[in-house]
C-alpha cells in the first residue's frame, strides 16, 4: 500500500516538472524573440531606414519640405527603446529568480520522491519481516486460541450446570406450590359448593316466604278494603241513624216551624242512600280486581260521598229554651211519638282524675280510602267524612265548626214569635255571662247552663251572680281537666286531646304524632313509608301540596 503511494507521488512529480518544463520553453522562446527584435532596433539602422524611407518620397514632397516634429519623434522612439531594454533586462532578472526558484523545487521535489522511495522501500521490508514472522507465529496463536475457546466453553459449561441446577429446584419448589395450589382451589372449589348450595336453598326460602308475603298482602289488602268498606258503611248508616233522629226530632216537637228543612233533609237521606249503594257496589268490584292480581295502588280511587253535619245542637238548643222558659211548676209534656229513649244527664265535661279521656264528639279530619303508606292522596278536599259517635244532647260547640252542606235552621226568635220574651231573657243571661267570660262562645256558655241545670236539677231561685259563679268554677274545672272543649283552643293548649290516626284509627299521643303543616293527625310510624316514597307532598292527605 505504501508503495502504491510512493509511485503516485513520483507520476505527480514528472507530471509537475513536464509542465513547469513547457512553460519554461515558451517563456524563453518569448524572450529570444524579443531580444532578437530588439537587437535589429539600432540607432544606426534607425536612422538608415529612415533615410531610406525620405528618399523614397516623391521630388514633391522634398519640395514642401520635411515634418518639423520628426526630432521629437525619434526621441520618443529613443525613449521607448531605453523603456524596452530595462523592461527586458527586469524580464530577464525575473526569468533567471524564476529559473533558480524552479531549480529549487525541482531538487526538493527530487529529494522528496527519493526519501519516498526510501520509505516506499522500507515498508516493503517490514512487510516482508511481518509476513515472515506470521509464519513463523501462526501455530502458537492457534494453539492458544484453542485453549482460551477451551476454558471459555469450560466455565460456560459449569455456568450451564448451575442455570440447570438452580431450574431444577425451582421447578420442584414450583411444582410443590402448585400441588398446594390445587389444594386450595380444591378446598374453595367445596366450600364454594358449599356456599353455592346454602344460597340456592336461602332463595328458594325467600322466594317461598315472597310468595307467602305477597300471598298474605293480598289478604291484607283484601282485609284493608273490606274494613275501609265497613267503616264507611258503618260511618253513613250512624250518620243515617242520625238523620233519621233528627227528623223523628223534627217532624214530633216541630212539625210546622221547619217544613222546608225537613223536605230537604228527606231529600239528602235519599241521596245518601243511593250513594251508599254505589258505594258498596264498587267496593265489589275494587274486591273482584284485587282477587284477580291487580296492585291496590293502580286501582281507581273510591271518594266518599259527602256527609253534612247534621243540625242536632241547634235542635236541642231549642229543646232546651223550651224546658228553661216552661213554668217550674207544671211539667214538660212528652211528645207521644218521641224516639229518643230516656238518657243520663252528660258527663262529658266533667273532670276525670289524672288521665281525662278525649271528647267523643271531635272528628279527625276528612279520611280517604285506599291510602296506605307510599300510595297517592286521592278524593276531593272537601268532602269531610264524619267520625261515627253515639248520640249526645248536648254536643260541644267545635261540632258546629265542621262542614255542613245544610245550612242551620233559624232561630227560636224568628221562628216562634210568641218565644220572643224568653227567648230575650236568655239572650241577655248569655251577653252577661259573654262579657264575663270572653273567651267562651254562646254554645260553650249554653252547654255549661246546661250542666249547673243537670247539676242542681233546675235553675229556679238563682241569681245571675250565683249562675256566674257557678258557670265561671264548672268552666276552671274544665280548664284544669278538659281545656280543649270547654274554652277556645290556643296554641298551648290543643296538644290536650287525643285524636285518630288517619291511616291506623288508633288514639295518637302528642310525643308520637309527625308534625304537618296542616290539621291532619298521623303516627310518626304509619307515615315513614309515604315520606320515603313523596317528595313533595309531606302529608298523604293533601293533594293540593
Amino acid at each position: 500500500m505504501e508503495a502504491n503511494e510512493a509511485t503516485e507521488e513520483e507520476v505527480q512529480v514528472q507530471r509537475t516538472d513536464d509542465h513547469v518544463g513547457n512553460e519554461s520553453k515558451t517563456e524563453r522562446d518569448l524572450i529570444l524573440e524579443l531580444d532578437r527584435e530588439l537587437s535589429r532596433l539600432t540607432l544606426g539602422g534607425l536612422k538608415q531606414k529612415e533615410q531610406a524611407v525620405q528618399a523614397e518620397l516623391p521630388a514633391s514632397e522634398f519640395g514642401v519640405g520635411t515634418d518639423p516634429d520628426w526630432e521629437s519623434r525619434v526621441e520618443a522612439v529613443f525613449e521607448r527603446s531605453a523603456q524596452l531594454a530595462d523592461e527586458y533586462e527586469q524580464l530577464m532578472k525575473k526569468q533567471a529568480e524564476e529559473e533558480e526558484a524552479e531549480e529549487r523545487h525541482r531538487q526538493h521535489l527530487q529529494k522528496k520522491m527519493e526519501g519516498a522511495a526510501q520509505q516506499h522501500q522500507a515498508l516493503l521490508e517490514k512487510l516482508e519481516s511481518l509476513r515472515v514472522k506470521l509464519q513463523l507465529n501462526n501455530p502458537k496463536a492457534t494453539r492458544k486460541s484453542f485453549l482460551t475457546k477451551k476454558q471459555e466453553m469450560m466455565s460456560e459449561k459449569a455456568k450451564a450446570q448451575e442455570e440447570r441446577d438452580r431450574s431444577a429446584k425451582e421447578q420442584q419448589e414450583s411444582d410443590r406450590k402448585l400441588a398446594a395450589l390445587a389444594d386450595e382451589q380444591r378446598e374453595e372449589q367445596r366450600r364454594w359448593q358449599e356456599e353455592l348450595e346454602e344460597l340456592r336453598k336461602e332463595m328458594e326460602r325467600v322466594r317461598k316466604e315472597a310468595e307467602e308475603a305477597q300471598l298474605q298482602a293480598l289478604k291484607d289488602e283484601v282485609s284493608v278494603v273490606e274494613k275501609q268498606r265497613d267503616v264507611a258503611l258503618t260511618r253513613i248508616e250512624e250518620w243515617l241513624k242520625e238523620v233519621k233522629q233528627y227528623l223523628s226530632v223534627l217532624r214530633a216537637e216541630f212539625p210546622e216551624k221547619f217544613p222546608q228543612e225537613l223536605v230537604r233533609w228527606e231529600k239528602k237521606e235519599v241521596l245518601v242512600q243511593k250513594n251508599k249503594a254505589d258505594l258498596q257496589s264498587r267496593f265489589q268490584e275494587l274486591l273482584q280486581q284485587l282477587q284477580q292480581g291487580r296492585e291496590l295502588e293502580s286501582l281507581p280511587q273510591i271518594n266518599m260521598p259527602n256527609l253534612p253535619q247534621v243540625p242536632m245542637a241547634e235542635l236541642r238548643f231549642h229543646q232546651i229554651v223550651q224546658k228553661l222558659l216552661r213554668p217550674q211548676l207544671a211539667p214538660p209534656p212528652k211528645p207521644a211519638s218521641s224516639p229518643l229513649p230516656p238518657q243520663a244527664p252528660p258527663h262529658y265535661y266533667q273532670p276525670r282524675p289524672r288521665h281525662p279521656q278525649p271528647p267523643q264528639y271531635q272528628a279527625p279530619p276528612s279520611p280517604r280510602f285506599f291510602q296506605p303508606p307510599g300510595y297517592p292522596p286521592f278524593g276531593e278536599p272537601g268532602a269531610p267524612f264524619m267520625v261515627p259517635r253515639p248520640p249526645i244532647l248536648y254536643p260541644p260547640p267545635q261540632v258546629q265548626t265542621l262542614h255542613s252542606l245544610a245550612p242551620s235552621p233559624p232561630p227560636p226568635a224568628a221562628a216562634a214569635p210568641t218565644a220572643s220574651g224568653p227567648a230575650g231573657k236568655l239572650d241577655k243571661l248569655l251577653e252577661k255571662l259573654g262579657g264575663r267570660f270572653p273567651q267562651c262562645s254562646r254554645a260553650q256558655l249554653t252547654s255549661l247552663l246546661q250542666q249547673v241545670k243537670s247539676a242542681r236539677g233546675t235553675l229556679a231561685g238563682m241569681s245571675h251572680d250565683e249562675l256566674m259563679e257557678q258557670v265561671g268554677q264548672r268552666l276552671a274545672r274544665g280548664e284544669r281537666t278538659a281545656p280543649g272543649p270547654i274554652q277556645r283552643p290556643t296554641p298551648s293548649l290543643q296538644r290536650a286531646p287525643r285524636k285518630l290516626c288517619l291511616m291506623c284509627q288508633n288514639h295518637v299521643e302528642p310525643e308520637s304524632r309527625h308534625p304537618l303543616s296542616c290539621s291532619h293527625t298521623i303516627h310518626r310510624d304509619c307515615i315513614q313509608m309515604w315520606l320515603r316514597s313523596s317528595k313533595n307532598n309531606s302529608c298523604p292527605f293533601c293533594p293540593a301540596k
